[in-house]
């Protein structure tokens, strides 16, 4: 069995508690009446979910502030308990507002600065991670740790392995767990997959600037800011890993199994199609329909064999229908002006894992 394995519990606070109640409900109330969410939730979430060893490791891809909390209404209206959700700390200032966010559910996540801070940092999450699966609370994380990975690389970014490591640590050492904690119950621990998909990204012009620009930190006004300017999105929970059937990969190995999964969740949307056909036109002050609906078939065509992810579309519709939609996001696609290329680059890179399987790995 091994030797004891003490594990610390988690630093958490019950979210029996007003504000808990409050932040869900105006989260609950955005999801319902100002954002267009729809909701993919594989079968086996709320199956699994109904075992009471079952215990959830979520991560996602990540693409806005707005998925912090617009990915967890869905899973509340599912009947699926909620995770506690791992937060940068430098996206929520001063020690009341960090007090306030950790009692509706969110843990911290330190933003090394250097080499030696990002071994504690991994250190820690690791350790907190562990702790909330050994004591039966579901956790939710975004392993690339920025959202800019799209915007500077034009990929998306490979997952930090700490998290992964603590989902691993647990499934071989347990019977030790238990035998140095014997309150605890046995857990059977699963990765879960999400990704969520935007017909407009609220911080797109943010963060494709050249110049070095501060993220938003989260405050209410600035949550009904995004919700109010979110327009459809795209949440999809994919199918649970479990973790015991991986145990020959080491946590770069699971981290990397997690993020194929994540992308394989990416859905292909019109303003993702559009911006990519712009692309491969010249620049000009006008782009007449039929050139870039001619761009757009060989985009379309080439993306085919992905067509049950399509969303917002269909592959037989008329071009001009599929431009209209995608100007959701608030872009010309009846010119091609330089100072638009760099957000025709952002939406078109989203689904370049697609393209170019390059970019996936």
């Amino acid at each position: 069995m091994g030797e004891p394995y003490p594990v610390a519990a988690p630093d958490y606070f019950d979210r029996r508690n007003v504000f808990f109640w409050t932040a869900k409900n105006i989260a609950l109330l955005g999801h319902r009446f100002l954002a267009r969410p729809h909701v993919e939730i594989d079968e086996a979430i709320p199956a699994l979910k109904r075992l009471p060893e079952a215990v959830f490791l979520y991560c996602g891809l990540h693409k806005s502030l707005w998925e912090t909390s617009g990915v967890l209404p869905p899973l509340h209206l599912a009947g699926i308990p909620l995770p506690y959700v791992g937060m940068g700390d430098n996206l929520v200032h001063g020690r009341l507002f960090r007090h306030l966010s950790k009692k509706i559910g969110t843990f911290s996540i330190r933003r090394p600065c250097n080499r030696r801070e990002m071994l504690e940092s991994a250190r820690k999450l690791r350790d907190d991670v562990l702790s909330f699966l050994a004591y039966g609370l579901d956790v939710l994380v975004y392993p690339e740790g920025t959202r800019k990975n799209i915007p500077s690389q034009a990929r998306y970014g490979d997952f930090f392995p700490a998290a992964f490591d603590a989902a691993l640590e647990y499934e071989r050492h347990r019977n030790a767990i238990l035998a140095a904690n014997p309150a605890l119950a046995p857990r059977k621990v699963y990765v879960v997959p999400f990704n969520v998909d935007y017909s407009r990204v609220r911080e797109a012009e943010e963060m494709v600037r050249k110049e070095s620009v501060k993220p938003r930190t989260l405050h209410v006004f600035d949550s009904f800011s995004m919700i109010r300017h979110i327009g459809d999105t795209y949440i999809s929970f994919g199918r649970p890993i479990r973790v015991a059937d991986h145990l020959d990969l080491d946590r770069k190995g699971l981290a990397a199994l997690a993020r194929q999964q994540c992308l394989d969740l990416v859905k292909i949307l019109p303003v993702n199609v559009a911006s990519r056909a712009i692309l491969e036109l010249e620049p000009s002050p006008d782009v007449p329909p039929p050139v870039l609906h001619a761009a757009m078939d060989r985009i379309v065509e080439a993306l085919r064999p992905y067509a049950d992810r399509f969303r917002g579309f269909r592959p037989g519709d008329a071009r001009a229908a599929i431009v209209r939609r995608a100007r959701q996001v608030h872009l010309d696609f009846r010119r091609l002006g330089p100072e638009n290329i760099a957000l025709y680059r952002l939406y078109a890179n989203y689904i370049s894992h697609y393209l170019d399987p390059a970019l996936a790995t």
